[in-house]
Parts: C-alpha cells; structure tokens; sequence
C-alpha cells in the first residue's frame, strides 16, 4: 500500500528535534546536508505509525507500531474513543483534533543520495499541522548524520512529505544501516502547539557517509 501526492519546492530549516524518548545520540559526522520537499510517497510495509489528539485540555499519544499491522492504522484502537468520535463530528469542538503519522523507511534518489518520507494526516479543529525530522546511522550505536529539519506546514489535513540527503562521494564509512527518525506537530485554534512521539521507520543498508 502505498501514498503519493505531487513533489513541490524544497525547504530547508535547522531547529532540532527534541526528544523524550530514545533517539540516536548526536555524532561526529552529522554535517551531511538533509532537505525536506512537499510530497512524495512512504510505503507501509517498511514505516512505523503512531497517533496523537488534543481535546482543548489535554494531550493524547499512542506508541510507535508497524504499520504493516492493519490495526496499528486507526486511532480509534490507540486513542480515546470520546477525543476520536468528537473530531468525526460534523461540526467537531473547537480546539479538538487527532493526528496520525507514518515515517517511512530509507530508499534511494537517484544513484548517490538516500530519502525517506512521512505521511500525516490531521482531523477535527487545528490550524496547521507538519513533521520534522533527521536521519541517523547505525555505525558504532545510533548517531545522527544530519540536523533536524522542519518540513512544510499546512492548513489541510493531509501533509506528505519527503527527507533527502545529500551522500559523501565516495564514502568513507562503507554500506551501513540508516533510518530516517521523525514526529509529527499541530497547533490547535487556541494556539496550542501538540507533538506526537518520536519514532522511526525501518533501518536498511546504504552506502551514503
């Protein structure tokens, strides 16, 4: 299964990614240039998915699960069950709102670079919604090889976006594994800004630093 939407112009930003949970330590080659384009696709069967809702008052996640898993896909299994049915309504809360995100695993682009996507999507009353992220290499225990970059927002409910990193040439680490490791936001109407759990798709080997 797989989603797709039109490529647009790349942005590139530079604030970091934090994080509550275990994410790859900073390392000393994490100098390599990372854009963020509007667009692309991400396939399930390699990319992790979780969920996070706001009611106006509270904040709601779920944890990271594979995506392959057909359950792992709707918030209604992982979310509360009021929080979901209010944001389906046809005029939902103000302020109200659930969230799902896919971060995808790492492929090719082109015959040197690597890229990974993530899909989110956004139901009930926000104002925009985007995901950010970095990619991280598994040489001598998880490390980043990027900075953390911000993809586009939008006011829709639907944000596809794709990561790229541009690759040493040649490369001095050899083939190694990578992953790309992202968490989605949103802000709600009252201004509040909600962030989802990071988490990860799936590592495979290229050869890229």
């Amino acid at each position: 299964m797989r989603r797709a939407t039109a490529l647009a112009l790349a942005v590139v930003a530079t604030t970091a990614l934090t994080t509550g949970v275990a994410v790859a330590d900073d390392g000393p080659t994490a100098e390599l240039e990372m854009t963020a384009t509007a667009g692309g696709s991400i396939d399930l069967d390699t990319a992790t998915v979780s969920h996070f809702g706001y009611d106006g008052e509270q904040t709601f996640t779920s944890p990271a699960l594979q995506a392959s898993e057909p359950a792992a896909n709707d918030p209604k299994n992982w979310l509360p069950s009021d929080l979901i049915n209010s944001t389906q309504a046809a005029a939902p809360p103000r302020d109200s709102f659930v969230c799902t995100i896919w971060v995808g695993g790492v492929v090719a682009d082109g015959l040197r670079d690597i890229k990974a996507g993530t899909h989110q999507t956004c139901t009930g009353s926000f104002r925009t919604q985007w995901t950010q992220a970095q990619f991280a290499s598994q040489k001598g225990g998880w490390h980043r090889i990027t900075n953390s970059i911000i993809g586009p927002r939008t006011s829709g409910q639907i944000n596809d976006t794709t990561f790229t990193v541009g690759c040493n040439s040649p490369s001095r680490d050899g083939r190694q594994n990578y992953r790309l490791e992202g968490r989605g936001y949103a802000i709600a109407t009252n201004g509040v800004q909600v962030r989802g759990n990071l988490h990860y798709g799936d590592a495979s080997k290229w050869t890229c630093v």
